[in-house]
């Protein structure tokens, strides 16, 4: 699998003009298929229509509007596959405006949000490529538990095996000996 030479830029308000008529999953799904790779702009509010954000982030993390997410099409499943996510640190501005639009005002004053907004933290900036998403591209797997270990509930990790795929267990799951002791549990009360 090769990634694409090139990668579209887009924003939000953009991609949601091009797919009008799809949900926000769909319209990425959609992006990925007609350029290969994307770099969606911009993500966190509202979209100017009304329509939830692309994405919702976190109202003290990044800004919205110098935030974006690198997305590709995931060569197994065939659908988006997200990279990477990174943004510009919230300032004094971004994180009292973003705090107040999700009806979260009453959080300036958390020690985090307070050294914010009166800038007695260094501004930064950063993102990264997900090492996990990463492999799942490169071996072309399709769950994130077959290059990491997770907890998965018994009913996820049965299901995902009945499909063939191979989770990295959070601890040792005997499926055949689980299914021994439910029978002789049951008939021996």
């Amino acid at each position: 699998y090769r990634l694409p030479k090139d990668i579209t830029f887009i924003t939000a308000e953009e991609l949601h003009a091009k797919y009008p008529n799809l949900d926000v999953h769909g319209r990425e799904d959609a992006a990925v298929r007609d350029y290969g790779a994307i770099f969606i702009i911009c993500m966190g509010w509202p979209l100017k229509d009304g329509s939830d954000p692309e994405e919702v982030r976190a109202p003290a993390y990044d800004d919205w509007n110098l935030n974006g997410d690198i997305i590709v099409m995931h060569p197994l499943t065939g659908y988006r596959h997200e990279l990477s996510s990174m943004g510009i640190r919230v300032d004094s501005e971004s994180i009292v405006a973003q705090l107040k639009h999700r009806g979260m005002g009453d959080q300036v004053n958390l020690p985090y949000n307070h050294a914010v907004i009166n800038n007695s933290l260094p501004f930064s900036y950063g993102g990264g490529i997900g090492i996990s998403r990463l492999l799942m591209l490169l071996l072309r797997t399709a769950h994130i538990g077959e290059v990491q270990c997770g907890v998965w509930h018994d009913e996820h990790y049965r299901m995902v095996s009945g499909c063939g795929i191979d989770l990295i267990p959070d601890r040792i799951v005997n499926l055949k000996a689980k299914e021994d002791v439910t029978a002789d549990t049951a008939m021996h009360p």
